[in-house]
């Protein structure tokens, strides 16, 4: 069981690079930690966001890692119009919901994942990006190293 900030963001990452529509990989890039130069759309940026943690009992805590996934697709006039722009991110929306809603315990290695909430701007002006933010909780439960 993966019960780090670094290995679930590896699992995370993992996840969403696996993902494919018609055996194509959906995104260009995907990175673990904030990056602003992208070069090939749609990119997404995984970065833990924080997490909580409750003793459950004497040898046990329940922790809940969040992390933040930002998409992002160009839209320009060199790029793809906001047609284009925004049926790419709906496919690449639906994936990441659904492959985390099949995957609810990625592959054995967490409690749960849950997407908890999740925003879509897809109504940008040209020369723009196209942005989805979800919010994921990744629940473990870890050893209470202070019980021996």
């Amino acid at each position: 069981m993966t019960t780090t900030i670094e290995g679930i963001k590896a699992l995370l990452k993992t996840k969403i690079e696996s993902l494919k529509i018609g055996g194509v990989d959906i995104f260009g890039e995907v990175f673990d930690y904030a990056e602003g130069n992208f070069s090939n759309y749609p990119v997404a940026v995984i970065t833990p966001a924080g997490g909580t943690g409750e003793v459950i009992d004497t040898h046990r805590i329940e922790r809940t890692f969040n992390f933040t996934v930002k998409l992002y697709q160009e839209q320009s006039k060199a790029g793809k119009t906001k047609e284009e722009a925004d049926e790419i991110m709906t496919k690449a929306s639906d994936a990441i919901l659904l492959a985390f809603d099949q995957d609810e315990d990625l592959s054995g290695e967490i409690e749960v994942v849950r997407v908890v909430d999740f925003v879509l701007d897809f109504k940008v002006g040209a020369g723009t990006f196209n942005f989805a933010t979800y919010n994921i909780n990744c629940v473990v439960i870890v050893p209470d190293y202070l019980e021996s």
